[in-house]
């Protein structure tokens, strides 16, 4: 398209009417093609300007999902229960995700130390733990875990 609008620009500076039809013939395309260039059309805009249902919504969405602990689908779930026409759960997400209102996860690390040998021990405790032998039999028991630990331990 690039080659017959350069031509159609050159006809213009020199002040001559272009034949549509020979043009076309040239070119492979539609007489009418060629005349919407010549008189100035560019081509379909790269990305519309359209709005969407949700940018209603936009600030109550921001601040459903600005609680700790709230997900993206909870917040559609919580529109879709209120009977609010919002669309698909894909759509929402999208919508989330270009607006860049989705959430950051605040990964807090656990401090790390180090222990002398020995010094410290893991302890768990499992109460009523059901087990069936292979003749039926049911054994309920109580589980004591301790490991005397050393090196790097996390809390």
């Amino acid at each position: 398209m690039m080659n017959i609008v350069a031509q159609l620009n050159i006809l213009k500076v020199m002040e001559l009417k272009p034949n549509f039809s020979e043009l076309a013939r040239e070119y492979g395309i539609d007489r009418r093609t060629v005349k919407k260039y010549y008189e100035g059309y560019e081509g379909k805009p790269k990305n519309k300007n359209k709005t969407s249902k949700l940018d209603k919504f936009h600030n109550e969405i921001k601040e459903k999902l600005a609680i700790k602990g709230t997900t993206v689908k909870a917040v559609y779930e919580f529109f879709v229960s209120k009977g609010y026409d919002i669309g698909t759960y894909s759509n929402f997400n999208k919508y989330i995700k270009r607006k860049e209102l989705k959430p950051t996860k605040k990964i807090k690390a656990h401090p790390r130390y180090e222990t002398a040998e020995g010094q410290q021990a893991q302890v768990d405790w499992k109460e009523e733990i059901k087990l069936t032998s292979k003749y039926g039999e049911e054994f309920v028991v109580n589980v004591f875990n301790f490991k005397l630990g050393y090196g790097f331990m996390s809390i």
